[in-house]
């Protein structure tokens, strides 16, 4: 589409194009205050090894040395991390967390970081409610892995320990998505009133090319009348008369 053509059938159709251009922005305008605000509020922990190792050494009556198994293979931190992730998203443990409210959200990995990170990130209506989210999934966090442990029977003294790296956040409101739907209905809008434009400039065309065929086809059987009238009519000749004498 040309744009200079386009520009210039904006300016004759202006008083169709604006109007529809003031709707669409109205309607953006009210897109984007329909929208609920998102709150987003996050927390990271990180998993740390026992200060005395993963063995209790056995007395000399005692038992033989204790193990945390968690601790007993190879990125050992890593993997307790991930078990842990894969517990808080089970969709269970989701609806638990967050009442089973529709209007409440979280996410939770590692945050793309390297190491045995467990990063939350949370969204609610309000921002209490997405930092208490947040609270509330970092405090399952330590729960499920101090239970996964006693579960496995590890000496107290070898138990993973997870360290607050960020506490949660104060919640920020995220306006993106407000901002995606307007931008879509304004730019609906846009579209709308491009081509009220063009239509408004097709229907006049198309006009003036009906009303120059009709004043032709009137010229041409005004034309053909004129024309039969002028064949068809008579002369009339006349010749003098002459008297004979007498």
């Amino acid at each position: 589409m040309d744009f200079w053509k386009t520009l210039k059938v904006l300016l004759r159709r202006w008083r169709v194009a604006v109007p529809v251009f003031a709707v669409s922005l109205g309607l953006a305008a009210g897109v984007y205050l329909s929208v609920d605000t998102e709150y987003e509020s996050s927390g990271t922990i990180v998993l740390t090894s026992p200060t005395d190792g993963a063995r209790v050494a056995a007395d000399q009556q005692g038992p033989a040395d204790r193990v945390n198994p968690l601790l007993a293979f190879d990125a050992s931190l890593n993997t307790s991390a991930t078990i842990i992730i894969q517990k808080l998203q089970d969709p269970v443990v989701q609806e638990q967390l967050t009442g089973a409210s529709k209007q409440i959200g979280y996410e939770i990995g590692n945050g793309q970081l390297t190491g045995p990170f467990i990063v939350v990130v949370a969204l609610a209506r309000t921002p209490d409610d997405a930092k208490n989210t947040v609270g509330k999934v970092l405090d399952r966090a330590r729960t499920e892995l101090k239970q996964s442990q006693e579960a496995l029977k590890a000496p107290a003294s070898t138990f993973i320990t997870p360290v607050d790296i960020i506490s949660p956040t104060n919640a920020e409101p995220k306006t993106g998505g407000k901002v995606r739907f307007a931008a879509v209905a304004l730019a609906l809008g846009f579209i709308a009133s491009l081509s009220s434009a063009y239509a408004m400039e097709s229907f006049t065309q198309s006009r003036k090319k009906k009303r120059s065929r009709e004043r032709a086809q009137q010229q041409w059987q005004h034309q053909g009348s004129l024309e039969q009238n002028g064949s068809s009519g008579e002369t009339v000749r006349t010749h003098p008369v002459t008297q004979k004498p007498g």
